[in-house]
């Protein structure tokens, strides 16, 4: 049970050069993207980056679209509350009287609440889906760090290069506790016990107030 990483079309290279101009042209396109957040998103106008709640719905509503046309819903069977894939191998299962087709759409119909009850209502059903929303959600946080790397890159635009290592550095501590704080709040939601938003936040502070502090 369960679904396999992302499934990326491949494009048709024709050439090493042919492959350069598609990559520039990736690279161009993600930038277009950058710029819109940036006129569009406040979190997005100044480092750290911050993602609004509501930017990120859109964002991952993009993504999930994506990640849809990559990897289309399959077609299962219901036999004794088990869910069988119908890919050929059991032809039999192309007669059974029951069937679901599931894939990223399917999965993220339910609310967290309706989610977290499938586990005991329904729990043949849970893992498959369980196992969709995380792959889908892993790949949408891996756009959404493509995105945040250009945004940083297109606000560092002419700005003087000799900007100190402790600067730098700083701003990926202070970013890394945001992404921290998002990650936690979202595996809790998903039902992890080991995300402990109030443990994280005790040892945010206790951290940032030692890594502030003026030697």
């Amino acid at each position: 049970m369960g679904i396999k990483p992302p499934v990326v079309k491949p494009d048709v290279i024709s050439s090493l050069k042919d492959g350069a101009y598609k990559q520039a042209l990736a690279n161009d396109r993600l930038e277009s993207v950058a710029r819109y957040c940036i006129a569009n998103i406040a979190g997005f106008k100044s480092l750290p980056i911050e993602v609004p709640a509501e930017a990120k719905e859109q964002l991952y509503d993009g993504y999930r679209l994506r990640f849809n046309e990559n990897n289309p819903a399959l077609t299962y069977a219901r036999v004794n509350d088990h869910y069988l894939l119908i890919d050929g191998s059991n032809p039999e299962l192309n007669d059974a009287p029951e069937k679901s087709i599931i894939g990223v759409d399917f999965a993220f119909s339910f609310t967290q609440q309706q989610f977290g009850k499938m586990k005991s209502e329904n729990p043949y059903l849970y893992p498959l889906i369980k196992d969709i929303r995380d792959t889908v959600n892993t790949y949408c946080s891996n756009r959404i760090g493509d995105l945040k790397r250009k945004v940083k890159e297109v606000l560092n635009e002419g700005k003087p290069r000799e900007r100190g290592a402790t600067s730098d550095f700083d701003n990926r501590v202070k970013e890394t506790f945001s992404e921290l704080v998002t990650k936690c709040k979202n595996a809790k939601a998903r039902g992890d016990e080991t995300a402990n938003e109030a443990k994280l936040s005790k040892s945010k502070i206790a951290f940032m107030a030692i890594w502030n502090h003026q030697d």
